[in-house]
């Protein structure tokens, strides 16, 4: 380690003496039947590549260009597009890619900043009037003039200049030499490159994120991919991989996350992917290191000025436990890397500027010397006299070497691979708007700390003007990653006590959803495939209604919404839906409609009707109700944890897993609220992956572990129904464990899943798939509503005593006690000789002790009841169950054998009316809205279920029973059996609501009546 906590790896070789396309000369000159370009049905060989530039260069010279121009390339992601930039290198002038989708305003400010004299453009493409000539690319072969000769330039020569933003409101050009970008792709470098390599090339063109994706390929031999999709979606990339052998990709940190969300498996078959751009998010990084533990990692850091990257740094999953996140790495090849406080280095563990060294800085920003040389100072480090790039980063070195980020020292922002200088936009606003006076834009965070899109708070020249047509009149003038998600009118920026602006009471004014459309806005027709293009619009954006007729984009969706849109839409309807159809289709009803005139093209059915759309019972609209209402609530998680002894095949457990997934409809299904009444389907949803987590070093923190990783929130309408995970602890021992939503499962289903994936893991197969069964309907429905009515009108709310609550206090908390076989076999005489049943009695006795702890004679229990008619259901997975509403009054509250016959009578009567949806006990009684849950607030459970027993051959497994994440209700009762006969009593309650004082006394009070049941009594 050096000591002035400066880092350098790599060094300069004798290809950065040449210029890029040199490097590329010589491999055509070598191997030029190579594929260098390939673009759909097209594949250009690094011959026909080097020739065709050569021709263009000579006519690009004829028309002007000389060496030392900088020429500005307005053309799409093509194969024309390389030509033209290799040809431009060729006459010794520099290129400039700008983006085709850029307003006119600033394709012109740029084209000025570069002094251009000519641009490269398709007149017949929409090529904008700035003022320049148009040299278009030949149509048709061309050949070399005799005697031309490319320009011989240095490695120091411009070869390309990015535009970034810029705190005046104009952009800036950054100027970079050809060794800037060479020195990274040498092959002691950060990653591999090789003739074997094959790369998308999918970034935006005028990115250096481009010229990684290129020259890392073109210097090397490879091949690169050209996508003409808007970027490298998951269809994208499973295509790539599987048809053209694609090994290597780079993707921002936000698109990146979006392939993990919606479809991990697309990154199978990948060698390296590389991602950066913005802050990571280590739960995605760490669930694609579990699914994918070979492929390569490789998070890069680097501003434009430092050309691609400046630092790397292989991602292993021990770093997404890192409290200061994944570390930037170790400086690339041909780079140092400093940190700064001023001009002195910072020591190792101290935060300072990161500056940064080597042949990767640019030369300095067009036409602005003052910027650059500001940005680009000269400090002394080790004693001599080095030119340094200023980051604005706040960075700082572990003692192994590592980089660490740790903040910005400025404004600046990235949003999904943009660098945004706020201030840029300020002056952009001001200026465009008459009406605005002031404007500040704030940068609002997403996942894993990212910025996720831009708010423009705005003080009106005129006093409580709305500013309502102030969005779209900056959208039509701002670059796309400019336009802020909202414009927002304020009377005046809110300050701090020290008189800077409050940001977080800013924040806190923006909307957080899209405006929401009226009553009719989604009113579709009856067709499947309009339904459900309409239905995964609503769950990406998270909007209850979708205007079927009006674009992804005006709903508040962007570019990941759309990849997103279609990433659900591919696998819902077992058909490749490109990003593009989306673009080219953006309102619901043309997407689907083109969805609709292209089934059955290439093989693919397009419509859904392939998959049984079944209807949700009653108990599972209501799961699917909260879910939507609450995507993050985790009352529905069902936990089920084994630890296991041996030598445990993880590939065969796996296997299992998907093969219970298979089995199992509601386990693969897709449950939506639209068409209505809502449903489920069960499209080919792939089954989750068994997650591997970082081993723990014993069983508590492994369990611990397990419960955090299952945590996760569950999409249920994308497909998500469970998810699996494995702790190691040992060699010979870890944790596995599922979570299944409730919407799809229930206690029953514990040992069925058990028993099936155990049967999978030790014979290859869990048996076939059970039949589905109806529930039969009571012939005397109408007596038991009448009945539930007149029971459960005006029942009151529990009230708990006014005790001191934690309103502050996390999860549930949870009182256990131990119930001995003796205490359960007085429990049954007392049942026996009353004529109730086990669960009457013990329900008196509850509900007693309730009844002594709050003084209150009248309320109703909460009691889930299995639903499985029929032996077809004894072996399925699923939701069975209803919830029965029990109202207990005066007599039953007693305590005495009088209390239990009268429960057992008030139980006989209320599971007599169980046919009855919960839901619909809920319209009938018609209980006052309030924020606690209606009719009960308290549960109470005899959870005789088989136990979920995982018999994996050659293992030694014990089911640990986990506590609930979140409870639906303020207090659970559960009774649980044990193996010995006896009972273990669980009492779960929301600190929040109800004391622990309270919560205690009740758990003794009704322990206490159970241990002092006396032996022979008599009613």
């Amino acid at each position: 380690m050096q000591p002035d906590s400066s880092w350098t790896t790599g060094r300069p070789c004798a290809s950065l003496s040449e210029g890029l396309h040199e490097v590329l000369a010589r491999t055509a000159l070598s191997r030029p039947d190579a594929p260098a370009l390939v673009s759909g049905h097209t594949t250009v060989t690094y011959g026909e590549l080097n020739r065709t530039a050569d021709a263009w260069a000579a006519r690009l010279a004829e028309a002007g260009v000389t060496r030392g121009a900088r020429v500005p390339i307005l053309l799409p992601r093509s194969i024309e597009l390389v030509i033209a930039l290799l040809a431009v290198l060729k006459t010794g002038a520099a290129y400039a890619l700008l983006d085709p989708a850029w307003p006119e305003r600033r394709l012109t400010e740029v084209t000025e900043d570069l002094a251009a004299g000519l641009v490269v453009c398709w007149p017949d493409a929409g090529c904008p009037d700035l003022g320049l000539p148009v040299w278009s690319p030949p149509d048709g072969p061309v050949t070399v003039p005799d005697g031309y000769r490319p320009a011989a330039v240095s490695g120091g020569d411009p070869a390309c200049v990015f535009f970034t933003s810029g705190t005046t409101g104009r952009p800036k050009g950054v100027l970079t030499p050809h060794w800037a970008t060479a020195r990274l792709f040498q092959h002691d470098g950060f990653a591999r490159f090789g003739a074997h390599t094959v790369m998308p090339l999918a970034a935006p063109t005028p990115w250096d994120a481009f010229s990684l994706e290129l020259w890392s390929v073109l210097l090397n031999g490879g091949t690169s991919l050209i996508v003409e999709e808007p970027y490298l979606s998951a269809g994208c990339l499973r295509a790539a991989v599987e048809t053209h052998g694609t090994d290597t990709i780079w993707l921002t940190s936000s698109l990146f996350n979006m392939i993990v969300d919606e479809d991990v498996d697309a990154f199978h078959g990948l060698r390296q992917v590389m991602i950066g751009g913005e802050r990571l998010s280590a739960g995605h990084v760490a669930r694609f290191i579990a699914r994918h533990p070979v492929i390569v990692l490789l998070n890069g850091y680097g501003p434009v000025e430092s050309t691609v990257f400046a630092t790397t740094h292989r991602v292993t999953a021990a770093d997404c436990e890192r409290p200061g996140g994944i570390p930037l790495g170790r400086p690339v090849p041909g780079t140092q890397v400093h940190v700064l406080d001023g001009v002195r280095p910072c020591a190792v563990g101290e935060t300072g500027e990161i500056c940064i060294a080597g042949e990767g800085l640019a030369l300095g920003y067009l036409g602005d010397e003052e910027l650059t040389r500001a940005k680009f100072t000269h400090v002394r480090v080790g004693g001599r006299r080095t030119r340094v790039y200023r980051t604005g980063d706040l960075g700082v070195w572990s003692p192994d070497g590592l980089l660490h980020f740790r903040g910005r020292a400025d404004r600046q922002v990235k949003i999904r691979g943009h660098r945004i200088e706020p201030a840029e936009i300020e002056r952009q606003v001001e200026r465009l708007l008459p009406a605005v006076r002031h404007c500040r834009v704030l940068a609002r965070p997403g996942d894993g700390g990212a910025a996720r899109d831009l708010v423009a708070f705005c003080v009106p020249q005129n006093p409580g003007d709305p500013l309502e047509a102030a969005l779209g009149a900056l959208n039509l003038v701002l670059a796309p990653y400019h336009r802020p998600a909202a414009v927002v009118s304020v009377p005046a920026f809110p300050v701090t006590e020290r008189g800077k602006l409050d940001e977080p009471a800013l924040l806190a004014l923006a909307p957080t959803t899209a405006p929401q459309p009226g009553p009719d806005a989604d009113a579709v027709s009856d067709d499947p495939l309009d339904k459900l293009v309409a239905a995964v619009f609503r769950e990406v954006l998270g909007r209850q209604e979708v205007p079927h007729d009006v674009p992804l984009v005006e709903l508040g969706g962007d570019s990941l919404a759309a990849g997103r849109v279609c990433a659900r839409l591919s696998a819902r309807l077992d058909r490749p839906v490109p990003v593009s159809r989306i673009y080219a289709h953006p309102t619901a009803a043309a997407l689907a409609a083109w969805l609709r005139t292209t089934a059955g093209q290439d093989g693919q059915d397009g419509a859904p009707a392939a998959c049984d759309v079944v209807p949700l019972t009653p108990m599972q609209v209501v799961y699917l109700t909260k879910h939507l209402v609450s995507p993050g609530d985790r009352t529905a998680h069902c936990l089920l944890t084994w630890t296991v002894e041996g030598e445990l095949d993880r590939a065969a457990l796996e296997a299992a897993v998907a093969a219970v997934h298979r089995k199992h409809e509601p386990l693969r299904a897709v449950y939506l609220a639209d068409p209505r009444p809502a449903a489920w389907t069960s499209p080919d949803i792939p089954p989750p992956p068994l997650e591997v987590l970082p081993a723990r070093p014993d069983v508590e923190a492994a369990v611990r572990e397990l419960r955090t990783a299952l945590a996760d929130p569950l999409e249920l309408t994308g497909g998500e129904v469970w998810r699996t995970a494995l702790v190691p602890v040992t060699p010979n021992l870890a944790v596995f464990g599922a979570a299944v939503h409730h919407i799809a499962f229930d206690g029953w289903s514990e040992s069925v899943l058990a028993a099936d994936l155990a049967d999978a893991y030790n014979h290859g197969h869990c048996g076939p798939a059970p039949r589905p069964s109806r529930h039969p309907v009571a012939a005397d429905l109408a007596d038991h509503r009448d009945y539930l009515l007149d029971e459960l009108t005006g029942v009151p709310e529990l009230r708990w005593p006014a005790d001191e609550v934690n309103p502050l206090a996390g999860g549930p908390r949870h009182l256990e006690s131990p119930l001995a076989p003796a205490v359960v076999a007085r429990v049954d005489e007392l049942a026996a000789r009353l004529g109730v049943t086990r669960f009457a009695a013990l329900l008196a006795l509850c509900a007693s002790s309730l009844a002594e702890v709050t003084g209150q004679r009248d309320f109703a229990v909460g009691v889930p009841i299995a639903q499985r008619y029929g032996p077809a259901l004894d072996r399925a997975v699923g939701c069975h169950i209803n919830m029965l509403c029990v109202r207990l009054r005066d007599s039953a509250l007693d305590g005495g054998p009088a209390a239990v016959r009268e429960t057992g009578n008030v139980v006989a009567r209320a599971f007599a009316a169980q046919d009855v949806p919960f839901p619909e006990v809920l319209r009938l009684v018609n209980p006052p809205r309030t924020d606690r849950p209606p009719i009960y607030q308290t549960l109470f459970a005899l959870q005789d279920n088989a136990p979920a027993g995982l018999a994996l051959s050659g293992l030694r497994t014990a089911f640990v029973r986990q506590p609930y994440l979140e409870l639906p209700l303020e207090l659970h009762t559960e009774l649980w059996p044990r193996a010995d006969g006896g009972l273990r009593m669980v009492v779960s309650y929301r600190p929040q609501t109800v004391a622990e004082s309270t919560a205690e006394e009740f758990a003794k009070r009704f322990t206490d009546r159970l241990h002092t049941i006396p032996s022979g009594v008599r009613p």
